[in-house]
């Protein structure tokens, strides 16, 4: 957030909450409900938040977005999806 919105980040409290995970959903590692991120980081936060700076959260925000624009190629240039597909719904209709 510093890196987008720094004036949402309230540094002065990064060092007396905790950003550990919880644990609480521990006996269902499999499964992600609505409430899981919540149950997990209840302070709404992972990790260290005191350690939080603008040129690692510009570094993390720059790889979301490379990491998106390869996901948006792949999908635009995928040809065999669309083929499985309509085979699929083919088989359906006999």
């Amino acid at each position: 957030m510093l890196a987008i919105r720094p004036d949402l980040v309230k540094m002065d409290r990064a060092a007396n909450e905790d950003g550990s995970d919880q644990k609480r959903l521990a006996d269902m590692p499999n499964i992600w409900t609505a409430t899981s991120w919540y149950a997990r980081f209840p302070n709404h936060y992972a990790g260290v938040g005191a350690a939080a700076s603008v040129e690692e959260g510009k570094v993390l925000v720059e790889h979301s977005i490379q990491a998106l624009a390869r996901v948006v190629r792949e999908v635009k240039n995928d040809d065999v999806t669309p083929r499985i597909q309509k085979e699929n719904y083919d088989r359906q209709l006999k």
